[in-house]
């Protein structure tokens, strides 16, 4: 029902809203619920939903007796209900029915509480709390000109004792980690003094009624491992409704935050021209690949440069895909690197990857184009398992990988940098079948994370090949800017230790992005001033979208191959990036774009 004194036109908007009514001092919010419409597809770069928030705050409701208003349907590139702008532009009227909400329950019970229910789509049980602060050097500070949405008791209170909850369920909670809520638009600081002198009404009235102290607010940012079905998200819900079913006054929590609530200096970054080229973060991982089993993998780490964060990626059946990822900074030691779940160590003259903790399993890598197809089309393996056990051929010499993880390595290493090529075997369970694999590896610095991020194309391979006889790896890329050659480069690792060689052809050659690569070929001349001829045939392939410099779009082809080069076999990777301005994507009109 639309609230009395609101134009009519506000009726006829609101079938995307769920409006809760309760006599509660609790209001919950889920700005993000919708899907993305069939025009979304044509966009360059859209914003992604936030996948399964309008159940979870409907559930929520239910169990907490609390007020609600959930956008069900609401595309958030249509219209952004976390931006205040977008809603003082397109949807005014939702701003009255919030300040209509926060007066009555203040009204009726001296204070409000309000939670915004959000996603954050890495997949490691995290949840970030926004506050308009972040956690910097052990204080919450605001960054920027943002203003702090609750006080003190309630982040010491109720949200410290959410925060406990949560760990002890193997929930890992932060604050501001990522999403802080600090934004000038985000609707988080509507519920702050921040525009107590807007000349939009309803936001200047809930503005003052938040400058009297009776206003608490909290952005709840939920992991795809806290949204999707499964245990993960049953102990979420159930941590939130303990703490917020009293009212929010839960048991004494057995740590504090310090809270300083004074603007964080400005801190003078230096300016970046538009043709500069981005340093690649340091990245360390291990790829692999059984072609008997057809089963492949990619896990790395970012140990310097801008990233922060881990992941691993295996594609298997053909065509299916599975995937976790972390952000923060992993943990380093002298010889192994972890991140939550997710491990890399030197053990001898192996290296051992291991991984016990929740994937996402896509049945069809191709939606992977759209995060949010991809996620939509998936469902969560909470116990997903890898133990490979890499072991190390020492015809490429010393490998070190000690050197390489405590490595500040950025896109100038490229393949100067140490790898290690060889052979790996281990069990991996997922979707609880359980699966024995042999095949061809490589470890070092991340294939994937190797070249500048600044290309109009990119080629790159990587095939080991089997036997001890003289030819064991190669590797081959080639990288196209807009305003110089090709920068080519290619090398063989024989028993003698690895040889430069000339790379006249590097092709591989797609359909389109949403198909495998139908051919992978690849000439070089050694040293000795020999010809070489190398085939490659796909055999698992996932394409992927992310956005790209200035307004454009990457799109890339990855996966794994058999590879031949003579009377050698063997195996290995490949990718094709390439950088568009316009939707290189098919559009399906016909797609299901119902909400969650």
């Amino acid at each position: 029902m639309a609230e009395p004194g609101l134009h009519t036109a506000a009726v006829a908007a609101e079938s995307w809203l769920e409006v809760i009514d309760s006599d509660s001092p609790l209001l919950l919010i889920a700005p993000h619920g919708g899907r993305a419409e069939p025009r979304t597809r044509s966009m360059l770069n859209p914003k992604v939903n936030d996948l399964h928030t309008a159940e979870i705050t409907r559930g929520l409701a239910a169990r907490l007796g609390a007020s609600a208003l959930i956008n069900v349907s609401m595309d958030r590139n249509r219209l952004d209900c976390n931006r205040i702008s977008q809603i003082i532009e397109r949807a005014p009227w939702l701003l009255e029915i919030l300040a209509n909400r926060v007066e009555a329950i203040v009204t009726r019970h001296g204070r409000v509480t309000v939670l915004l229910i959000h996603g954050w789509n890495i997949i490691e049980p995290r949840l970030d709390f926004g506050l308009g602060l972040r956690n910097l050097g052990g204080e919450l500070r605001p960054p920027g000109s943002a203003c702090a949405s609750a006080c003190d008791g309630f982040i010491n209170g109720p949200l410290a004792g959410l925060a406990e909850r949560l760990h002890r369920h193997g929930i890992k909670p932060t604050y501001g980690m990522r999403y802080p809520g600090g934004g000038l638009q985000n609707l988080l600081q509507a519920f702050t003094a921040r525009h107590r002198q807007s000349p939009n009404a309803a936001l200047r009235s809930i503005s003052e009624i938040a400058i009297s102290g009776v206003v608490d607010a909290a952005q709840l940012e939920l992991s795809v491992a806290l949204r999707m079905p499964g245990e993960l998200r049953v102990r979420c819900e159930d941590a939130i409704t303990e703490v917020f079913s009293e009212n929010g006054n839960p048991h004494p929590t057995q740590s504090r935050m310090t809270i300083n609530r004074a603007p964080r200096p400005t801190v003078t970054k230096p300016e970046i021209g538009a043709a500069a080229t981005v340093a690649a973060p340091g990245r360390v991982g291990i790829e692999f690949y059984d072609p008997a089993a057809r089963f492949g993998a990619m896990a790395s780490f970012d140990v310097g440069g801008a990233g922060m964060g881990a992941r691993i990626m295996m594609l298997f059946d053909h065509h299916r895909a599975a995937l976790f990822t972390a952000e923060g900074r992993p943990t380093r030691s002298a010889s192994a690197v972890t991140h939550g779940p997710l491990s890399m160590r030197r053990e001898g003259e192996s290296i051992v990857l291991a991984f016990r903790g929740p994937a996402v399993i896509v049945p069809d890598a191709t939606a992977y184009l759209s995060i949010e197809r991809a996620l939509a089309s998936g469902r969560l393996d909470g116990n997903a398992e890898v133990e490979m056990r890499f072991e190390i051929d020492r015809a490429g010499g010393e490998f070190d990988f000690d050197r390489i993880l405590s490595s500040q390595g950025t896109a100038a290493d490229a393949l100067s940098s140490s790898v290690a090529f060889g052979r790996v075997s281990g069990k991996v369970c997922l979707d609880g079948a359980s699966r024995t694999v042999n095949g061809f590896a490589r470890a070092g610095m991340s294939f994937t994370g190797l070249g500048p991020q600044k290309f109009t194309a990119r080629r790159m391979i990587w095939a080991c090949f089997e036997g001890d006889k003289a030819l064991h790896a190669l590797e081959a890329r080639s990288v196209s800017t807009a305003d110089a050659p090709p920068n080519q480069s290619a090398r063989i690792l024989e028993a003698a230790g690895w040889s430069p060689c000339e790379m006249r052809n590097l092709t591989i050659e797609t359909p389109s992005v949403e198909e495998p690569p139908h051919r992978i070929v690849a000439s070089f001349t050694r040293a000795d001033g020999s010809s070489c001829d190398l085939e490659g045939s796909v055999e698992c392939f996932i394409p992927l979208s992310r956005p790209g410099p200035e307004q454009s779009r990457i799109y890339t082809s990855l996966g794994f191959a058999s590879f031949s080069m003579g009377a050698h076999r063997g195996a290995g990777m490949f990718e094709y990036s390439r950088v568009a301005d316009s939707v290189l994507t098919a559009s399906d009109e016909n797609e299901d774009s119902d909400s969650d």
